[in-house]
């Protein structure tokens, strides 16, 4: 991989802040730190915040039979003082986030609330002082808000001893919470933090405080956050629908406390909903770019509902980078914009102009998506050029990443247009990502048919450096593909529905293995189509088409 020096200013800002991430770890850690959370302590709660999603009542079932189960991952928890060796960061954020408490009230028996009392009476005894993991800001505010929001599930008919012991911890979190919430975090797990201290402020008394403070810096937070069109700025659809439905929960939280909306979480939410329908195929499911995976069709329906907001999709994006084709059953999601910043998406793809496509509810083609809980190894592969549905030359990604997250350079910038054409629809973008190691500057045009029937496309790759290039088509594990004799074509078959024929003028292509994750650990075996071949003096022009069978 070509390795070329990151901007001077990008790198002062990045060690900016490891420096004061390292000055806070000493402070928070310091013995004495604890005596000063210590302060007024409240009795009781004014109130609990309503469930916005409901639990799953397997899920529940698991953790009763003694394991803890998240994003296709499941380790065994009997005790939450005594974590299993060898668990993964994510799974030890979901348990001390405390999110698992709405599957134990999904059971709803006896039960189920004892369990859930004895592991919110261990945590309170066992995580005293400051720890970097269960502590952290994001974390801390999941944890505050589940246990606001649950805590009539697993407080009823408690000793009084429960009572003194979770008021004296929680407000010495809240405490916490209030302090480190801006220094010590950024991007969208600012805001689920933000939301922990807001809960707190509405629903502890005396402490209302928190709760102005909160919407305060969450209205800062959104202005910085949300794009115009009503993009969430890590460009990660799945973290899009994360905090859209923190914002719904805050609002609904302020309305059932009778305390006046803000018109600003109002309008945010109403330009979420809209960019949330345009991330999604007809199947409900969300596209795969930078980093997201298919999330349960349903729960976003439910979201959807829960939102209030009836505005259709957004078809064009252009500031959070993102177009939409629809015609007849023919769907096109297409990335047109720069890679996220890292403080927005540290784990950003380098997939600028790939696109997905779908007939009806049959995903054809797509990029290879990332699991929730990947090793370092597989998260360097699907964050790769060569892991969507787009060309790569030489090899190299189109914006450099690194293994610690971000890229090695600032990435670089993307012009696109939309017009229409005799009721045709046509995406134009250009992405520079590869003038710096080559000179070269990759366009795509993709046209979409009226009746959605066909689809042309033309990859060009202008200037005067590089050696090969790979132009890529992921296909979906239920795709079966097979190539013609003609050796420029190949059908395209899914489980149901009408079939496609994929032909490129003048090359050769190729099928080879690919891979394909769904938010499950496990990859599902599939195939790409290839097409490879030289740049010339000039680069190298590829004319492809999809037309239905």
């Amino acid at each position: 991989m070509n390795t070329l020096a990151m901007p001077n200013r990008y790198s002062r800002i990045t060690n900016q802040g490891r420096l004061l991430d390292r000055l806070y770890r000493l402070i928070y850690r310091n013995p004495l730190y604890t005596y000063t959370l210590v302060g007024r302590t409240p009795t009781r709660l004014l109130g609990t915040p309503p469930e916005l999603i409901p639990g799953n009542a397997a899920a529940g079932q698991l953790i009763l039979a003694g394991s803890l189960p998240t994003a296709k991952e499941r380790w065994p928890f009997a005790d939450i003082a005594d974590i299993p060796k060898n668990t993964t960061t994510n799974w030890q954020a979901y348990l001390h986030g405390f999110k698992w408490l709405s599957d134990l009230r999904a059971v709803g028996n006896n039960k189920a609330r004892l369990l859930a009392r004895e592991h919110v009476t261990t945590w309170l005894n066992t995580y005293t002082k400051w720890s970097s993991l269960a502590w952290q800001a994001d974390i801390l505010g999941q944890r505050l808000t589940n246990w606001i929001v649950h805590f009539g599930f697993f407080a009823r008919e408690a000793p009084q001893e429960f009572y003194d012991l979770f008021f004296l911890e929680v407000i010495k979190q809240a405490r916490h919470l209030n302090r480190s919430i801006i220094g010590t975090i950024a991007g969208p797990g600012r805001i689920q933090g933000l939301k922990g201290l807001i809960y707190c402020g509405i629903s502890l008394p005396n402490f209302e405080h928190y709760q102005h403070n909160g919407l305060r810096l969450l209205e800062n937070e959104l202005d910085h956050q949300i794009y115009p069109d009503g993009g969430h700025y890590s460009r990660n659809p799945q973290i899009h629908m994360r905090v859209l439905t923190d914002l719904i929960a805050i609002r609904d939280t302020l309305t059932v406390a009778h305390i006046n909306v803000p018109t600003w979480l109002t309008s945010a939410i109403e330009g979420m909903v809209p960019i949330l329908r345009t991330f999604r195929h007809v199947d409900g499911g969300i596209a795969f770019f930078n980093g997201s995976n298919d999330s349960d069709s349903a729960m976003i329906d439910m979201l959807l509902s829960k939102s209030g907001v009836k505005t259709r999709a957004i078809l064009s994006a252009p500031h959070s980078g993102y177009q939409r084709l629809y015609a007849g059953k023919t769907t096109i999601l297409m990335d047109t914009g720069s890679p996220p910043i890292e403080t927005a998406n540290k784990w950003g793809h380098s997939g600028t102009l790939a696109f997905e496509m779908s007939s009806g509810k049959d995903r054809i083609i797509v990029n290879c998506g990332m699991p929730e809980n990947a090793t370092t190894e597989w998260r360097q592969a699907l964050r790769s050029t060569a892991a969507h549905t787009t060309i790569v030359v030489d090899n190299i990604n189109s914006s450099e990443i690194t293994l610690a997250g971000g890229f090695v350079r600032k990435p670089g910038h993307v012009t696109s247009s939309r017009r229409e054409i005799d009721g045709s629809t046509i995406i134009e973008a250009s992405y520079d990502g590869y003038t710096k190691p080559f000179g070269l500057i990759h366009r795509r045009l993709i046209m979409l048919a009226p009746d959605g029937g066909e689809i042309q496309g033309e990859d060009n790759l202008i200037g005067p450096g590089g050696h090969n290039y790979s132009l890529r088509f992921h296909l979906h594990p239920n795709i079966q593909v097979t190539t013609l004799q003609d050796k420029c074509s190949a059908i395209l078959k899914p489980r149901r529905g009408a079939g496609w024929r994929f032909t490129c003028l003048d090359q050769i292509i190729g099928l080879e293995e690919s891979i394909y994750f769904d938010g499950s650990l496990l990859h599902q075996r599939t195939e790409q189509i290839l097409v490879s071949g030289s740049l010339g003096k000039h680069g190298a022009t590829i004319k492809w088409r999809f037309s239905k069978i």
